[in-house]
Order: structure tokens, then C-alpha cells, then sequence
């Protein structure tokens, strides 16, 4: 069991918590200052037939002045805004960081296959190997940015090993589980604003019923006429079709951009491993022990060659002797 990814795991949940806090903190501001100019009471006057058929009437904002929701329901608009915005000004810094990556990978190994000069200068190449990981960790871990960019985090994490060096069956393990990890972590880091957009058209639900009382109490007490309670109820309901309206852009709009961060994740996916894992040999420990034991191997093949030619040698020297006094004798 490597701890560390679970150290990662939990750093990630925390950081996107934060995220969702940020969000909320941000949202507090913008929402105090944002006022609408009231053009009367909702649903005042008779009601005509002729006012659905008016953009004006479907536009009119005066519901967000009315408390107690209407501030609620402004705040919980923008920090569902705040959270989309700032959600793509992610991804977008998280697509340049893969980007970076890539450019940085494909440099190491470049540089390692030509100074490698192939897999069977490895025995005296000692523990410089085709593609050196140190070189490698190096380099990222010198790189400014690199906290700010996922890509960097999950190679550092896929390197990161306080026994040595991994096995190729190690390093794929690994990555799988980081993938899985991420893929969960990130997708999943979408409950909040699930959450906004449940609770959302539930208050404006609330407010539409607050202002429906409000509006057929002059009737039951005899101020207005009966006959506009249908007036009343088509303008107390503006606030719930106006946020279901909103509600669905705004899924809409999230279902987009986690199609996109699907789409990175997956480059992540094929940076890591269709370019970088599926390269091995690279510094491996099984591939050291492969190297050690075919040395080992070849140096136990020389030395029986050269036992050999030692014994050949010894028999030449037996036979020509004989040869010599055969000649004499004749």
C-alpha cells in the first residue's frame, strides 16, 4: 500500500473544497452590490392577458428585492457563476500545463534514446539508463509552476518512490490507480454545484408561494377583487420559470465543460502513459535485474569461451609434438 496516493487523494478533495469556499467568498460581495431598480410591486393592478405577450413581463426583476429569498437566490446565482468561470479558467491553465508537459517529455526522451545509443549499451552504462527518470524529476521539480499545473503533480506522484526506483508492473499499477483517482476526484469535485442547482428552483419556489400570499391577502380582505388572483399567480410564478430558465443554462453549461474536462484527463491519460510508460525500458528496477543477470550471463559465457580455448591450446600443443617425432623417425 503506497500512502502517498492516498495523501494525494485527500490533498486534491481538499483543494477543491477550498475551491467551492472560494467561491462562495467571492460571491458574497458581488451579490450585496448587485440592485435592480424596482418599477413597482409585483403583480399590482389588475392583470391583463396582453402582459404575456411582453418581453417586459418576463423580464422584470422586482421578485429579487422581496426578502427573505431574493438575496438568497441572487448569491446562490452568482456563486454558480463563480464556480462555472472559474471552473474553465482552470481547465484552460490545465490544457497549457499539458501542453508544457508534453514539450518537456518528448525532450528527455529524445535526448535519452541518442544518448542511450540502444538497449545493448546498458550493461556498461551502469545506472545511467535509456531514459533517466532523474534528469527527468529533476526538471520538474526546478519548474516554477509546477504546483499550479495537475499534469506536473500527477508525474511528480507517478516517479515519487522512497525505495528506488519501480518496476515497469509497478509503474503502471500506479498510474492506473492515479488515474482512477483523478478521474473520481475531479468529476466528482461537481457535487456542490449539484447541489446550487437543486436548491436553486426550490427557493425560488419558496419565494413564488411568499409572493402569492402576499398578493392575495389584499383580496381576502376585500382591498381587491377576486379576479385577479390569476393575475397574482402567473406573477408569483415569474421567479421559478425565470430560474428553471436559468437552471438549465447553467446544467447545460456544466455538462460542457465536463465533457472538456473528460477530453483533458484523457490527454493526461495518453501523455503519461501511450507516451511516456509504454517507452520502457526506462530507469525500472526490473529492468536492472534483466541488465545485471544478462552481464552476469555474458561475463560466465566468456570465461567458459576462454576456458575453452585455454584447453584447445593445450591439446595443440600435445598433438604437433607428436607429429615432429613421427617425422623423424621416417
Amino acid at each position: 500500500m503506497e500512502y502517498g496516493l492516498r495523501r494525494y487523494e485527500a490533498a486534491q478533495r481538499l483543494l477543491w473544497f477550498l475551491y467551492f469556499l472560494i467561491c462562495l467568498a467571492l460571491a458574497y460581495p458581488v451579490a450585496n452590490s448587485y440592485t435592480v431598480a424596482a418599477a413597482g410591486a409585483v403583480g399590482q393592478g389588475a392583470f391583463q392577458a396582453e402582459l404575456l405577450k411582453s418581453k417586459a413581463f418576463w423580464t422584470q426583476l422586482q421578485w429579487i428585492l422581496v426578502e427573505p429569498s431574493g438575496r438568497i437566490m441572487v448569491y446562490m446565482i452568482w456563486v454558480a457563476l463563480l464556480f462555472i468561470g472559474l471552473r474553465f479558467v482552470w481547465l484552460v491553465v490545465q490544457y497549457v500545463g499539458n501542453y508544457l508537459l508534453k514539450r518537456t517529455l518528448d525532450s528527455k526522451m529524445n535526448a535519452g534514446r541518442k544518448r542511450g545509443g540502444g538497449v545493448a549499451n546498458a550493461p556498461q552504462a551502469g545506472h545511467e539508463k535509456l531514459y533517466s527518470t532523474e534528469l527527468l524529476i529533476r526538471d520538474v521539480e526546478r519548474f516554477p509552476l509546477r504546483f499550479l499545473f495537475h499534469p506536473y503533480q500527477r508525474l511528480r506522484l507517478l516517479l515519487a518512490n522512497p525505495q528506488g526506483a519501480l518496476a515497469s508492473e509497478d509503474l503502471n499499477e500506479k498510474e492506473r490507480r492515479i488515474v482512477e483517482t483523478d478521474w473520481h476526484v475531479i468529476l466528482g469535485s461537481w457535487a456542490p454545484f449539484g447541489w446550487l442547482m437543486w436548491l436553486l428552483p426550490l427557493t425560488a419556489l419558496f419565494q413564488a408561494c411568499y409572493l402569492f400570499a402576499q398578493q392575495v391577502q389584499p383580496a381576502i380582505a376585500g382591498q381587491k377583487d377576486f379576479q385577479d388572483v390569476f393575475g397574482f399567480l402567473i406573477a408569483s410564478l415569474l421567479p421559478v420559470l425565470q430560474v428553471i430558465g436559468l437552471t438549465i443554462v447553467f446544467r447545460l453549461s456544466s455538462a460542457l465543460l465536463k465533457r472538456f474536462e473528460e477530453l483533458y484527463l484523457s490527454n493526461v491519460d495518453a501523455l503519461l502513459y501511450d507516451q511516456f510508460l509504454s517507452r520502457l525500458p526506462f530507469q525500472s528496477s526490473d529492468t536492472v535485474i534483466l541488465m545485471e543477470v544478462m552481464e552476469r550471463h555474458y561475463q560466465e559465457l566468456q570465461s567458459a569461451l576462454r576456458r575453452i580455448e585455454r584447453f584447445m591450446g593445450r591439446e595443440k600443443e600435445k598433438v604437433v609434438p607428436g607429429v615432429k617425432v613421427e617425422n623423424a623417425r621416417s
